[in-house]
């Protein structure tokens, strides 16, 4: 004989589990300041790392001021969403 149908799930069941997760989640203040200052700051040193007076080529100059627009560009966008 076959045992009885149990009302509690069983370990490893196909049974469908509802989670409310939010679909915008906001982070606290201190989260998006330090995030916003450190991806300033290595928008920055990338951006020194560019100047005509550091050492290496102009192409790494200019990858490198690229890069350090981007990181300021997402510095931006952190602090505002």
């Amino acid at each position: 004989m076959s045992a009885p149908p149990s009302s509690e799930p069983r370990v490893g069941s196909d049974r469908n589990v509802e989670v409310d997760i939010p679909r915008n989640p906001k982070d606290c203040l201190a989260c998006r300041v330090i995030g916003t200052v450190a991806l300033g700051g290595v928008g920055v040193y990338a951006l020194n790392q560019s100047r005509a007076h550091a050492p290496g080529s102009v192409v790494g100059k200019r990858i490198m001021a690229g890069v350090g627009v981007c990181f300021l560009v997402a510095s931006a966008l952190r602090w505002t969403k």
